[in-house]
């Protein structure tokens, strides 16, 4: 079988950027409806020969969505956010579990009508670290969805719990691979 990858070295810290590494995500992530969707951005191709390790961790394109398609920028509570990618599978079937937590303090009306509005719905989420980086969950043929999170709660102690809505999305994908596009609204 021929190589997908060139393989390369991954040197220690080279710049002074390179050092840089802050843990977290950014206090928004963007979601929509995976219907509204007019193309995803490409999984890193070998058509044309081995591809470097920098162009098999990305995504090429634009997440485009359709004229008029209505997105929800969630802020949620600082520090509260988190994301992780994990592999899963037997051999042979190996993939890539992407999922974001995140939790919204105080429970309102409005974060119950976007849990409402996502229950069983097939999405697309995108979700920057806190470096920057990107992460598409969501493709053209495997959406995100919302899953059960923690309980929303009141809490008990006003000194030291947090009234709080819990929230959960998760995508299988084939590959580790990192957004480099922008969500594009089409005709805009």
């Amino acid at each position: 079988m021929a190589n997908c990858v060139d393989l390369a070295d991954i040197m220690e810290a080279v710049s002074c950027a390179d050092s840089d590494n802050i843990a977290g995500v950014a206090q928004e992530i963007e979601i929509g409806f995976h219907e509204d969707v007019t193309s995803y951005p490409d999984k890193p191709s070998s058509s044309s020969g081995a591809m470097s390790m920098e162009d098999a961790g990305e995504l090429d394109g634009d997440l485009t969505i359709k004229s008029g398609a209505k997105t929800c920028k969630f802020t949620f509570t600082d520090g509260t956010g988190e994301f992780t990618m994990t592999e899963q599978g037997e051999a042979g079937g190996e993939n890539v579990l992407y999922k974001a937590t995140f939790e919204r303090a105080k429970m309102s009306s409005a974060v119950f009508g976007f849990l409402n509005a996502t229950r069983g719905r097939k999405l697309w989420a995108v979700v920057t670290d806190k470096n920057g980086t990107k992460y598409l969950l969501g493709d053209d043929v495997n959406h995100a969805k919302r899953v059960a999170a923690d309980a929303a709660t009141t809490g008990t102690d006003s000194a030291s719990d947090v009234n709080k809505v819990p929230v959960s999305i998760e995508y299988v994908g084939a590959r580790h691979l990192v957004f480099t596009g922008n969500v594009i609204k089409a005709g805009a």
